[in-house]
């Protein structure tokens, strides 16, 4: 596949969430029962942010007021106390995350409250579960990283980007190389079981040296798992206001990288995902039929076929009128806008979120499920194997390490 910049928008499941619209008649009560007994994710969302990252397109809210965020963690209170009302007593969650947004802008009173709806609200159970929590160099400090340990937190994924000044620059990122490592360092002495630091590629300016200088940086901290991202020049973002242009050098950056990381022991996952050799104890969410239970404006519910949120909206005022919208809001098991999967979809779903992560799609599971084989329903995927993107193999059909590296090409062509 020949192309200058072989990526189209992060393949991570199915639908998009631009996809999801209006729904009536959808109330949670009908479909909260397809928790029980089965492999469930809480998930908590913390829209709030220091600043706005010049890429970002996330849901979130920057330069918050500390009475707003307090308000906010009420209604968080609210909306998981009537999840609670009608929650089977037989659904369990097997991992919680803390995402946003920026969790670690709210502060320790807070963040107890959160960890409190989570554990004595909705039912979550620590001992032996999954416990990840996103956090920026700049608001990482010992005080919340101690309260983290306490309760729990098995997973801290730190944003940090590039080790490079005028990378992070680049990027409109407010922190520095410093402030980092100070954070990296302050994260390693608490001993929790798995760190991840993301990092970016194909930023303007960036060399292939000074990405490895970058891997080399977050290797020093011997991290169980890396994240490494190509840049995405987003609409609504101040990089695309500004008029910056992909880099043409990103794939053969992503190829550096790669190869840089297998040589030090860190094996790919996925196209961004990388885990150090040895470290079966990492998290990572369900690529199954398990569901995904959000509280929080902005976090993605997954309940079957049923999946729903709040309005996306990149622009500050959009994002701040939905998040005022949501902290004033009276009932939050109507469900009002998301997406309804069709059979067909709920197939295409399995596919992308199994084939471009981990092992790949498991052929008894699949026919288990669906009948037939995935090549049957996706020919695709023998072309792709002819092209050396994909393994047909006896047990899993899986991609290579060529597929991998152009998932975010060939993902999209699954859609």
């Amino acid at each position: 596949m020949q192309m200058e910049y072989p990526y189209q928008q992060y393949m991570y499941s199915y639908p998009h969430k631009t996809a999801y619209g209006p729904l009536e008649g959808i109330h949670l009560k009908d479909y909260i029962h397809r928790l029980a007994g089965k492999e469930n994710s809480l998930y908590f969302h913390i829209p709030f942010c220091q600043y706005k990252c010049g890429y970002c397109n996330l849901f979130s809210e920057a330069g918050s007021s500390e009475k707003r965020m307090a308000a906010y963690v009420n209604a968080l209170e609210r909306h998981a106390g009537q999840i609670a009302g009608i929650l089977p007593r037989e659904a369990t969650f097997s991992d919680l995350t803390l995402g946003g947004g920026t969790p670690l802008l709210l502060s320790e009173s807070q963040l107890n409250k959160v960890f409190s709806l989570a554990k004595e609200t909705l039912g979550f159970q620590t001992q032996g579960h999954a416990i990840a929590v996103e956090t920026s160099p700049n608001q990482t400090t010992q005080d919340k990283l101690s309260l983290l340990k306490e309760e729990g937190v098995t997973r801290i994924s730190i944003g940090v980007q590039s080790f490079q000044e005028k990378e992070l620059l680049a990027l409109h990122r407010l922190h520095t190389a410093e402030t980092a490592h100070r954070a990296l360092a302050a994260i390693r002495e608490q001993h929790f079981s798995c760190l991840n630091i993301d990092i970016i590629y194909g930023i303007p300016g960036q060399t292939a040296d000074s990405l490895t200088d970058s891997l080399r940086q977050a290797l020093s901290y011997q991290p169980e798992e890396l994240f490494v991202y190509p840049l995405y020049i987003k609409p609504e973002t101040s990089l695309a206001r500004q008029g910056t242009s992909p880099s043409p050098t990103a794939f053969s950056l992503y190829q550096r990288a790669r190869d840089f990381l297998q040589g030090e022991g860190y094996q790919p996952y996925s196209m961004r995902r990388f885990v150090r050799e040895g470290h079966k104890n990492y998290h990572y969410a369900s690529c199954g039929f398990g569901s995904t239970l959000s509280v929080g404006c902005g976090g993605r519910s997954y309940l079957g076929n049923l999946h729903f949120c709040a309005p996306y909206a990149v622009r500050q005022e959009q994002c701040r009128n939905i998040l005022t919208a949501y902290m004033e809001q009276e009932d939050y098991l109507q469900i009002t806008h998301g997406y309804l999967l069709s059979p067909e979809e709920m197939k295409r779903r399995y596919v992308i979120r199994h084939l471009l992560f981990g092992k790949g799609i498991h052929r008894q599971e699949y026919e288990k499920h669906f009948g037939g084989s995935p090549e049957q329903d996706f020919p695709m995927l023998e072309e792709w194997a002819s092209s050396g993107y994909v393994s047909l193999g006896k047990e899993f059909v899986g991609m290579t390490e060529e597929g991998f590296a152009l998932s975010d090409a060939l993902g999209p062509k699954l859609q």
